[in-house]
């Protein structure tokens, strides 16, 4: 007989112990079928015996004949059996010798033992034939057992039934569809699937008649779990009594206990290295490295990948190929929004694909996540892929799913060991690097860390106002001229407000409102064309000692849910150290910007002028914008101060700094240079705007009277880059201008074209 295999075995293929385990199995139905046979035979013999002796009248030869079918009856069919052909014969013998002779009781004697000696026979082959049950299950579960790999199990089922003169088809059940596995006779095929599919519609053990007639036809599953993984089904000519059906049921409940037993020592073998290599990885690379070598060697697959979600894009932590494909087989489906990777991660539920119906390296493809189950996106993601179609059967998929919460544990505590590394590292760089460093990395490190987010801001205190410190994805100079009091961050925030001030993170999207909208409700338009793009936001109130110092926030531009459960367990961990790192933070800079400051009048200082002028001459070079630098001379402070006192004019000095907060805007840079001299640097300002600011500064100053004396200003003007792109040369201009209007009794003095100077006629008291 031809037999066609669909499968090959992987692994080792015990072949001896299989044959020694099936053989008994054969001799047990070969013996059966003997006595059957010698049953049959000894009847006819008897038969014909008795018939040829009645009729040659040959008396001793028909008893003997009478004995023999009177035993035969006995041993085939029982002892009553025997017993009742017994008394029939000896009427038969009466009826023949009529009249009666007396030698017809013995004749009824000696049947009558004929027929116990039967039944004793009878008896004896029963026992025989139990105990060779009893065997043939003991070596049918040694052949089964001899099975290490479910392929290894189907390949000896035929096997087993050989005895019974069948012909055989094994079919796996994959996606609650049969797929063919093995098949005696090709031309039988449609037969035996017919009669697989009644099982499996079923449930249940099928026998009837099939195809040509007075064939017959069986199909029992088997069980894994309780769940059917496969379907044997059987043709043969005769039927398939009590003794087949009990044969084929103890032998489908042995297959079924195998198939459970393989699979749970499967899990528990690979679940057992991944517990002993994942627990000394030392990082999550190298945990994601072992965990996809493991995977790949124990499934068999040539290619596999782990992935994890970053925002808008899906970084590598670990990727193997057993041989080097020849094109990216991943990349396509990475790259595509609507690809099998960002599908399973919406959804959060496993990919399996026998045959894909693009034409690449890889026919045959599995994603699936990585993790516990109750997340509303899937984070980590595993891929593995096959070059040629490949069947994804249901103890593989119940293996990976284990396999892949077994590494998410271990992920997550990987990941948490790197966030709080990545903490420990910014507590060490606070107390080496500026407050501007320190905004950045923190902010950095949250859209790296916090699930979900691929953007970011953070908005610090100062004062009674929040400022941008540090951004990401967005343009920090576009923002730094917005401010926002904490009534707008409670709007945007949204919530009650004990949230807010318990430093409880909190999650708006796009999907509940528009967010544009809400943010220009919350901060009077100022931010709206920055949150346009803005599909999720996680908002997180930075608390300290009950006071929140900033606002930390995290958007995501593609996905509405890109938030859950997760990001908030990790944003309140990493809100309370860096609440404490911003506080450090917050007190360097202060002590900072006392080192900065004129202590009597509350402006930055000569210190702060040169810092600034410098920032602000590399941003304005950096972006080929303009800024002007006024130079600012009082007059007739000297007289306040010599004739009033120094308290009077120190309070002179106090009021034109305070002249001089009102009429400037927030981002330009005011400057106490020392005694009566400041200077102003206006950030983006042309010349006749920073002229216009410069009336308005003398206007200001001239309103200033103390004690009835009052004050004036000289004002030299210069503008990058038009009077002079360096600082040597802006400063001198305008002190030279300066000079010049306070020769000229005039109040403000600045270039007009390259040579002539305008003047305006602002008096000076």
């Amino acid at each position: 007989m031809r037999s066609v295999w669909y499968k090959p075995c992987p692994g080792e293929f015990q072949a001896a112990r299989f044959e020694v385990a099936m053989k008994p199995s054969v001799c047990l139905f070969a013996h059966t079928h003997t006595i059957k046979k010698l049953y049959r035979g000894l009847l006819i013999t008897a038969l014909l015996i008795s018939a040829g002796a009645i009729a040659l009248d040959l008396g001793a030869i028909q008893l003997f004949g009478f004995m023999l079918l009177t035993g035969a009856v006995g041993a085939g069919y029982g002892l009553l059996p025997g017993l009742l052909t017994a008394l029939s014969l000896t009427a038969l013998d009466l009826w023949l010798n009529h009249p009666p002779v007396a030698s017809s009781p013995w004749v009824l004697l000696a049947l009558g033992a004929a027929a116990l000696v039967g039944g004793g026979v009878r008896k004896t082959l029963q026992q025989q034939q139990q105990t060779s049950q009893l065997a043939w299950l003991s070596h049918t579960l040694q052949a089964l057992l001899a099975a290490n790999h479910r392929e290894q199990l189907l390949t000896a089922i035929p096997r087993l039934l050989e005895p019974l003169g069948v012909q055989v088809g094994v079919w796996w059940l994959q996606h609650r569809e049969l797929r063919l596995h093995y098949i005696s006779d090709p031309g039988e095929t449609t037969t035996l699937e017919q009669v697989a599919i009644q099982a499996h519609a079923q449930g249940a053990a099928v026998y009837g008649r099939c195809g040509q007639p007075l064939h017959n036809c069986a199909a029992i599953p088997l069980y894994e779990r309780n769940r059917m993984a496969a379907v044997v089904s059987l043709k043969r000519r005769q039927a398939f009594g009590p003794p087949a059906q009990d044969y084929l049921e103890q032998l489908a409940q042995a297959a079924s206990s195998r198939l459970t037993s393989i699979a749970e020592q499967a899990e528990a073998h690979l679940m057992h290295q991944l517990s002993t290599a994942l627990v000394a990885a030392d990082s999550v690379t190298v945990l994601a490295e072992r965990a996809l070598a493991l995977l790949t060697s124990a499934l068999g697959v040539q290619h596999g990948i782990i992935l994890q979600q970053q925002g808008s894009r899906m970084r590598i932590l670990a990727r193997l190929d057993v041989k080097q494909p020849p094109d990216d087989c991943w990349q396509a489906h990475i790259s595509d929004s609507q690809g099998l990777f960002w599908t399973v991660y919406r959804t959060g539920q496993p990919i399996f694909i026998e045959q894909l119906e693009q034409k690449t390296s890889i026919q045959s493809m599995v994603v699936h996540p990585i993790g516990v189950s109750n997340r509303p996106r899937a984070r980590v993601l595993l891929g593995l892929a096959h070059p040629e179609p490949h069947p994804w059967l249901p103890c593989t998929q119940d293996l990976l799913a284990m396999a892949c919460r077994s590494i998410g544990l271990a992920l997550e505590g990987a990941i948490a060991r790197q966030r709080l590394e990545r903490v420990l590292e910014l507590s060490h760089k606070a107390a080496l690097e500026d407050s501007e460093s320190l905004y950045q990395q923190v902010l950095t490190s949250a859209v790296e860390l916090i699930p979900g987010a691929e953007a970011g801001s953070l908005l610090v205190r100062q004062g009674e106002r929040f400022h941008f410190q540090a951004v990401v994805g967005y343009d920090l100079e576009s923002l730094q001229g917005l401010s926002f009091s904490e009534q707008d961050h409670l709007k945007w925030y949204g919530q009650h407000p004990a949230g807010w001030y318990a430093g409880e993170p909190r999650i708006l999207s796009s999907e509940q409102a528009s967010i544009q909208e809400h943010s220009a409700s919350s901060s009077a338009g100022q931010a709206v064309a920055h949150t346009r793009r803005i599909q999720s936001n996680l908002a997180v109130p930075v608390l300290y000692q009950g006071r929140v110092l900033a606002l930390l926030n995290l958007d995501n531009f593609h996905d509405p849910q890109a938030f859950g459960s997760d990001s908030l367990e990790v944003a309140r961990f990493f809100a309370t150290p860096v609440a404490a790192l911003l506080h450090q933070a917050h007190t360097r800079q202060s002590l900072a910007e006392a080192a900065l400051s004129d202590p009597l009048t509350g402006l930055a200082n000569r210190r702060a002028f040169n810092k600034f002028f410098d920032e602000e001459l590399a941003r304005s070079r950096r972006y080929q914008q303009a800024f002007a630098l006024l130079v600012l001379d009082l007059q007739g402070f000297k007289a306040i101060n010599d004739q009033l006192g120094h308290a009077s004019g120190d309070e002179a000095l106090v009021q034109v700094a305070r002249a001089l907060r009102k009429t400037s805007r927030k981002s330009d840079g005011l400057f106490r240079l020392g005694g009566d001299e400041f200077a102003a640097i206006l950030s983006r300002t042309t010349a006749d705007r920073a002229i216009q600011v410069a009336q308005r500064y003398a206007k200001a100053i001239q309103a200033i009277q103390i004690e009835g004396m009052a004050l004036g200003v000289n004002i030299g003007l210069a503008v990058y880059p038009q009077d002079g792109t360096s600082k040597e040369t802006l400063l001198r201009l305008a002190d030279q201008r300066m000079y010049a209007a306070k020769a000229q009794r005039i109040s403000i003095l600045g270039q007009e074209g390259s040579i002539s100077y305008k003047t305006l006629s602002l008096a000076i008291p």
